[in-house]
C-alpha cells in the first residue's frame, strides 16, 4: 500500500493533516481502483462476501464512467490517500430498486466508502462522512441516501454516530454477490 502513502507528496514539505476532499479525475483511476481492490481484500479476508465482485474483476458501479461523470471523491490527509466514495447525483438501478424510482436530482447516493487500512481505527470514514454531508449542503441537496448490510454492526453504527437515520430494512434482497439485507439511511442536508 506504500503507493497510497508516497502518492500526494508536497513539494514544499508541508505536512497537512487536515482531510481534504478532491474529485477524482481519470489519472486517479488506477489509484481509486487499488484501493477498492485493497479494501474488498480486507473485507474478504475478515469473512465477508460484499465487494467480492471487484475481485473478480467485476465493477458494478463503473468507476471510470463515475469518474467522468464526477461521481468519485478521494480525500487526503496530510500526503496520503485516506479514503475514496461514490456520490451519485442520479440513481442508480441498484438504488432505484432499494429506494424506488424517483427522478430527482434532490438526493446523493453514497456508494463505495473505502478507507486506506493505514487509517483503520482512526476516525477518517466519519471525517469522510463530515466532508460528504458539507459537500452535498454546498451542492443544495435536501439528503444523502445509503444502503448498508445489516449483519455489520460496526458499519451501521458508524453511520448512525454520523447522523445518518434508518430508514427502513429491505430483506433478502439479491446483490449478486449474496441474498442479504439491506439497511437503508439517509441524513438531512
Amino acid at each position: 500500500m506504500s503507493i497510497f502513502i508516497s502518492y500526494y507528496r508536497r513539494k514544499e514539505g508541508k505536512m497537512n493533516t487536515q482531510l481534504k476532499l478532491n474529485k477524482a479525475s481519470m489519472k486517479e483511476y488506477t489509484l481509486i481502483t487499488d484501493l477498492l481492490i485493497e479494501s474488498a481484500k480486507w473485507l474478504k479476508a475478515k469473512g465477508s462476501k460484499q465487494w467480492n465482485g471487484i475481485l473478480e474483476g467485476k465493477d458494478n458501479h463503473d468507476t471510470k464512467s463515475a469518474i467522468e461523470r464526477g461521481d468519485v471523491f478521494y480525500f487526503t490527509k496530510g500526503d496520503a490517500l485516506a479514503g475514496m466514495c461514490i456520490l451519485w447525483n442520479k440513481q442508480s438501478s441498484w438504488d432505484q430498486e432499494l429506494w424506488g424510482v424517483d427522478k430527482s436530482d434532490h438526493y446523493f447516493y453514497l456508494h463505495r466508502l473505502a478507507i486506506n487500512r493505514h487509517y483503520s481505527g482512526q476516525g477518517i470514514a466519519m471525517e469522510i462522512l463530515t466532508e460528504v454531508e458539507k459537500y452535498s449542503k454546498s451542492k443544495g441537496k435536501k439528503e444523502i441516501r445509503l444502503d448498508c448490510i445489516a449483519d455489520n454492526k460496526v458499519l451501521n453504527a458508524l453511520y448512525q454516530n454520523a447522523g445518518f437515520n434508518f430508514f427502513k430494512t429491505i430483506y433478502q434482497h439479491d446483490a449478486g454477490e449474496q441474498i442479504a439485507d439491506f439497511n437503508l439511511y439517509k441524513l438531512d442536508c
